[in-house]
């Protein structure tokens, strides 16, 4: 990993990942899931290849967990993200960070306040895991 990254990483686990805990988040890094009676809220983090650009992916699956399209069942402390399908629609599996366009960049020196640009878009989230259908009810 780059010094950048590490760097980056470092300052999420510090600003941002504490306050996932707080609100029930369960995982490691850069997988986490909030189990609730109704769905499971998953987030994570996932750094650009290229370096210096980090984005927040969000998505739910049913409480139980996600069973995908070839009927692999996944229990909700072990999907991802990635792994949710939602019926193929791509507002399943949403960016957040409406503030700098979805996209987070940093470099040595910005870390600490990339960390709370992305904490400031936590809202952004719990907002859309409240009020964005389950795609699973349809």
């Amino acid at each position: 990993m780059s010094t950048e990254r590490d760097a980056m990483v470092k300052s999420l686990k510090e600003v941002v990942i504490p306050v996932l805990r707080e609100r029930g988040f369960k995982g490691s890094f850069p997988h986490f899931y909030r189990k609730l009676e109704n769905q499971t809220d998953l987030i994570m983090f996932q750094f650009s290849m290229w370096g210096g650009v980090l984005y927040v992916e969000i998505s739910k699956c049913p409480s139980e967990g996600y069973t995908n399209i070839s009927g692999k069942h996944i229990p909700p402390n072990k999907v991802k993200v990635y792994q949710v399908g939602g019926g193929g629609s791509p507002f399943n599996r949403p960016r957040i960070g409406k503030e700098t366009n979805y996209t987070f960049e940093f470099n040595k020196d910005n870390t600490g306040e990339v960390s709370q640009k992305i904490f400031n878009s936590l809202e952004e989230a719990e907002e859309w895991w409240s009020s964005y259908p389950n795609w699973w009810n349809n």
